[in-house]
């Protein structure tokens, strides 16, 4: 009985680690969503993180971001009643992109764009870290050498009407 306590317990141990990108790279089942810990958890430290890394209104003035495409509204919920006094950027107001989130056990990178004073945005790669009961950290970044304007577009949107974005799928098809 002994000997049999503990793979169990290394078994619930690495059954809690979740494996997850988004937006999703490919169809996804059910089991993980961008509401789910401890995705919510990885985007907060990697905006936080991003208005670290830069000085003047980025800095000082009230906190805004963006989501990668199809997050819902529940996601940007959870995000501002983490991040106290932040809000969804708008239109007129650049505010630090989340362009993806890869997580793999307790290993995560998070895409991060993050606006500037002077200039155009820089993106970054962020690599966080955790272990069971313990916070997640950054422990590296890499800073890309291009602008945003230099790669490819990425879809932002904000969350709409699920319908309309089935119909845009259906189009492309």
């Amino acid at each position: 009985m002994r000997w049999i306590i503990v793979p169990v317990a290394c078994m619930l141990l690495a059954g809690c680690a979740p494996y997850s990108s988004y937006p999703p790279v490919e169809e996804t089942s059910g089991l993980s969503h961008p509401t789910f810990e401890p995705v919510p958890t990885i985007i907060v430290a990697a905006i936080e993180w991003g208005r670290s890394r830069e000085q003047g209104e980025t800095a000082e003035a009230p906190l805004s971001f963006v989501l990668p495409r199809d997050s819902s509204d529940k996601t940007y919920e959870k995000i501002e009643k983490r991040i106290k006094g932040s809000e969804r950027a708008s239109s007129d107001r650049d505010g630090i992109a989340i362009r993806s989130v890869r997580i793999r056990g307790f290993d995560a990178s998070v895409d991060v764009s993050v606006p500037r004073d002077r200039g155009e945005p820089i993106l970054y790669t962020i690599d966080l870290k955790s272990k069971p009961f313990q916070k997640w950290e950054v422990v590296a970044h890499r800073r890309w050498r291009f602008h945003e304007t230099d790669i490819a577009a990425v879809e932002y949107s904000l969350p709409t009407d699920t319908s309309v974005q089935a119909e845009q799928r259906d189009e492309g098809e």
